[in-house]
């Protein structure tokens, strides 16, 4: 595949809504003959998280509050995935 057909499918991706990206993927994850619904669901949580934390610059107390979950509930899952906090920039 060329990178120039690679972009345009990226594009096409982008523009589809977040329902139908989730489609998508649910339906390659269905056709994966090694990912078990647990892992699936475990890698998805993970990677939203991760991208919510990066979003918001690692404060829980932000991301808790845009996403209604509550910011001890984030730190656990943190650390049941083992995503370690982010260290404060030096100043």
């Amino acid at each position: 595949m060329t990178a120039k057909k690679i972009i345009e499918l990226t594009e096409q991706f982008d523009a589809l809504t977040i329902k139908n990206q989730m489609k998508i993927l649910a339906g390659k994850a269905v056709n994966s003959r090694y990912l078990f619904y647990k892992e699936i669901t475990e890698e998805f949580e993970k990677t939203l998280l991760q991208a919510l934390l990066e979003k918001y610059d690692y404060n829980l107390l932000k991301m808790s509050t845009s996403v209604k979950l509550h910011r001890n509930t984030i730190a656990k899952k943190m650390k049941k995935m083992k995503i370690k906090e982010k260290k404060a920039k030096a100043k």
